[in-house]
């Protein structure tokens, strides 16, 4: 006995949608205290570095021109060029700092299981401010790749340990 009824296949409904930059409140001032601990760090041990190859022997001068290099040349670079690599990839990393603007209806049941292909991107103007906030964005990624890479190099750092006899 053969059955007519074809059993529907479950699976993610592909839907295509546009992405448009994404923009945080105020001048990403939540972003700001997010990657705070990474970029408070970075900055301190910049600043030990810069007073130690620096010719001048003024602390204060060290750290004002320590801290004008660390801004112009280590914090808004990294920031922004951790953004810029992240959002050029929005199929890997999950169309972070974009907003997806779905191009056919979707359900509210069915949002968590829909997959976004993207068909087009539109970033927003470059400003003073939007660069503020693509750098906060970028420290943001950036202290999260720094957690993820702590987390699995913890695994081989907790064995070695074990090994050697510690925690017994």
């Amino acid at each position: 006995m053969s059955s007519d009824v074809v059993p529907e296949k479950k699976g993610r409904r592909k839907v295509k949608a546009h992405l448009v930059e994404a923009t945080p409140q105020g001048v990403a001032w939540g972003h700001w205290v997010l990657a705070s601990p990474a970029i408070c760090f970075l900055g301190w041990l910049w600043l030990d570095v810069f007073g130690i190859i620096t010719p001048f022997q003024s602390r204060a001068v060290d750290l004002l021109l320590g801290a004008l290099v660390y801004a112009i040349f280590i914090l808004l670079p990294l920031g922004y060029g951790a953004h810029r690599f992240v959002t050029s990839f929005p199929g890997v990393f999950q169309q972070a700092g974009w907003n997806v603007e779905p191009l056919e209806p979707v359900k509210p049941e069915e949002q968590h299981i829909v997959k976004y292909s993207c068909i087009t991107r539109e970033r927003a103007g470059t400003d003073g401010r939007r660069i503020l906030m693509r750098v906060a964005q970028g420290w943001v990624y950036l202290e999260i790749a720094a957690v993820l890479a702590g987390a699995v190099a913890m695994v081989p750092l907790f064995f070695s340990a074990v090994e050697f006899g510690f925690g017994s």
